[in-house]
């Protein structure tokens, strides 16, 4: 039996890993704001509360959930926000700056207690985005902030070599993010949306739990690339 850890477990991606590993018989460690009662209901499933916007207070949730663990066989860093898609000259600094703190600098504190704890990790996949590499118009906040969080784990695999690194694109899932921006994004301003709103309701963007498996299934060959590169499922 493996220790998962899994951050943003309620819903959408999250969840579906969550499932996966349950179903396999692995014991998960969740991680999301609010409780997910389907998961909750496994004895496999160990759901802990955070708010990835208060990084004052997630060191102290880690310690918690993490007594008593020596070893962790996969940590998966895939809660995260949207904000909103506007311009660059339209976004605001402080609503930016918060996207940051969840996508970014909450990953970082989570990463530091794991390893200031002496835990030894196997492996670690951050949930990065196409987004962190296109720069198509509209995405701000999102793209510098997964752009910097794709910099950030290649650092974090150079300094601990032990453990295996890697951002991962996930490709297109239809989860509560893509009501937004299939339904209120006006895709003529914003050209890439029009192509996520085109695959929504297709076998090209999965839900939560399809894309769950599929990438869970997908993550032991992580293992053969290169230590912190950033990598897209599309093209494993």
């Amino acid at each position: 039996m493996s220790t998962i850890f899994i951050t943003g477990t309620s819903k959408g991606l999250g969840k579906g890993f969550a499932e996966y590993f349950l179903q396999e018989d692995h014991q998960v460690l969740g991680f999301s704001r609010s409780e997910n009662t389907e998961l909750t209901a496994s004895p496999n499933f160990k759901h802990h509360s955070i708010d990835l916007e208060n990084l004052n207070a997630i060191e102290e949730v880690i310690e918690k959930a993490l007594g008593g663990v020596e070893a962790l066989d996969l940590v998966i860093l895939n809660a995260g926000v949207l904000g909103e898609i506007q311009t660059m000259v339209d976004s605001a600094v402080p609503s930016m700056q918060n996207v940051m703190d969840v996508n970014l600098w909450s990953n970082k504190v989570i990463l530091d207690t794991i390893l200031k704890k002496g835990i030894a990790v196997k492996q670690v996949v951050g949930i990065s985005s196409g987004a962190s590499i296109n720069g198509n118009k509209g995405w701000s906040g999102y793209s510098i902030s997964k752009a910097a969080f794709n910099m950030m784990i290649k650092l974090y695999a150079a300094e601990h070599q032990d453990t295996h690194f890697t951002a991962l694109a996930p490709g297109l899932i239809d989860t509560g993010m893509q009501d937004y921006l299939c339904g209120k994004v006006n895709h003529e301003e914003f050209p890439s949306i029009q192509r996520l709103q085109e695959a929504r309701g297709t076998t090209a963007m999965p839900n939560g739990t399809e894309a769950g498996k599929l990438i869970a299934e997908l993550i032991p060959k992580l293992l053969n690339t290169p230590n912190g590169s950033y990598q897209d499922v599309r093209k494993l």
